[in-house]
Formats: structure tokens, sequence, C-alpha cells
């Protein structure tokens, strides 16, 4: 089972989080470079082969200071790995 921890050392990330076999992480940007959500996506392919995206995007903030990544502009991906049952329950995913 892989573990946050090892989510950590494998991905450059601002932020990262587990939550019932779901790990979401969060890449803060003011200026992309050229580089899209999809390619943070890649990234966590290229870093856990096996894994299984659930989700991913880029959102879009006015830019305020201190704010945290969640608060600004940001990719993110959540994603799980086989073997982990999920349904749809509303926006949430619940472990079946």
């Amino acid at each position: 089972m892989t573990t946050l921890k090892q989510v950590r050392n494998a991905l450059s990330a601002d932020t990262y989080s587990a939550k019932n076999g779901v790990f979401t992480v969060r890449r803060g940007f003011f200026y992309t470079h050229g580089r899209t959500a999809e390619s943070f996506v890649e990234a966590v392919k290229r870093a856990f082969p096996a894994a299984v995206i659930l989700d991913s995007g880029e959102v879009w903030k006015a830019f305020r200071g201190g704010a945290t990544t969640a608060n600004q502009s940001h990719w993110y991906v959540k994603f799980t790995f086989p073997g982990t049952d999920y349904r749809w329950s509303g926006d949430a995913r619940v472990r079946s």
C-alpha cells in the first residue's frame, strides 16, 4: 500500500493530502510557463505508473499574497491505486 510519505518523496508539489485512499497533490503557479494540468498528470503517471487518475484540473484565482495553495492558482491531481474500490456519492468519492 502506498503511503503519503512515498507520494511526498516521489512528486514535486506544494501540498499533499490523503483521505480514504485518495491522494490529492497540488502545485501552485503565478505564470504557467507553457505547462498545463495535463503535464502535472503526466508527472504523477511517471512517478506512479499504476496510479488510477480520478480527477485533475487547473484552478485560476486572482493573486493574493500569503494565500494557501488551495486559494491561489494551481493544478491538482486526485489519484488512487488499483484494488481500492470507490463509487461516486454526490461530489465526493466514497469507499464501497
